[in-house]
Parts: structure tokens; sequence; C-alpha cells
């Protein structure tokens, strides 16, 4: 799944009208396992990498891998989420479970760019038959869901919540989705 898109599916799984103080940590939960791939790219891009190179090699780099896969990781998010209930701190623990999602949303969607869910734990990937991306696999068809769940998420959520920050983070979320379609088409075009 797109990260953006990550952040409109969780808010419309784990949040709820009338609890507006969960939607931040949600829509930053979603996002951020895809962060170290941000930060990735933009260095090799600064680099001057070609976007080829990027993907085929460099992402596939152990200690780049390393840090994806640690904040792919359910059992160090479950640990993290566990605490936090612990301490009885609600922002963490929407912030973890939001995280928890992205991964489990991550598990069907990944070919032979899957992630070690059970990192450090164990280096096992799931390689699913499906891709989010790839057209071979489906990932024309899967973007095409994904864009019907922005498109209709959207709308669904803005009703759910009329206070202004929940409004902004589904905003900034749907604008970084148009905002990432309008980059691919450019880069892969």
């Amino acid at each position: 799944m797109n990260t953006p898109a990550h952040g409109i599916f969780n808010l419309l799984v784990l949040s709820r009208r009338g609890e507006a103080n969960g939607v931040v940590p949600v829509a930053v939960g979603a996002v951020l396992p895809d962060l170290p791939m941000v930060v990735f790219y933009a260095w090799e891009r600064l680099r001057a990498v070609p976007e080829g190179t990027i993907w085929s090699i460099d992402y596939y780099h152990a200690g780049w891998q390393a840090v994806f896969d640690s904040f792919h990781s359910l059992p160090l998010l479950a640990l993290g989420w566990f605490v936090a209930r612990l301490r009885r701190n609600r922002w963490s623990a929407f912030l973890l479970a939001s995280m928890m999602l992205h991964a489990v949303a991550d598990l069907p969607l990944h070919r032979e760019d899957a992630h070690r869910h059970f990192f450090p734990l164990s280096d096992w990937q799931f390689e699913s038959a499906l891709s989010y991306w790839h057209p071979a696999y489906g990932g024309q068809w899967y973007m095409l869901a994904e864009l019907l769940l922005v498109l209709v998420g959207t709308p669904l959520l803005w009703r759910r919540f009329p206070e202004p920050a929940p409004r902004i983070a589904v905003v900034l979320l749907a604008g970084s989705y148009l905002g990432y379609l309008v980059f691919v088409a450019l880069v892969w075009m």
C-alpha cells in the first residue's frame, strides 16, 4: 500500500466519531513505518543514483533492510504497544496500533520487496502472490482499489470528524496521496 493510503485506511479502521484525540497518532503511526524508506530514497536521489539502481540494488542493502524491517516488526511494535498500555499512554498506544495495522496491511501486498515482519526474532519474509505496485502481480488492480479507497474514505473521514485537527490530518493525507501520484507519473513517464 502506498504510504498516504495507509493513513486513510488506518483512520477508517482505527478511528471513531467523537475520538478526535486519536486521529493524529493514528495518522502519524500509519505513515511512520515507511519514513525510513522516504529518507533512503531522498538520500539516494541526492547522490544522483539512477531510479532503477535505487529500487533493484540499493534498497536491498542489509543495513537499510534492517532499518525498514525494524519499523515493520510486529514483535517490536507489539512490545511498544504493550508498554504504552501499561503506562496508560493513549497517544503512544494509538500510534503503535496504527503502525501494527500498517505492517499487517503490507503482508499480503509485497512480493520480492517483502519485509521481515518478525524481525529481529526471525528473518522469514512472506512473499505474497500479489503486489501493490507490480503489474505482473495485480498491481494495476490494486492501485485502482487503493485510489477508490482514498476517494471514498476521505469524505467519510471528513464527515466523521467535524473538528479542525482531524480534518487537517485527513486533507494532508489525501493531498500527499495525490502528490505521490503526480510524482510517480512524472518520475516513471
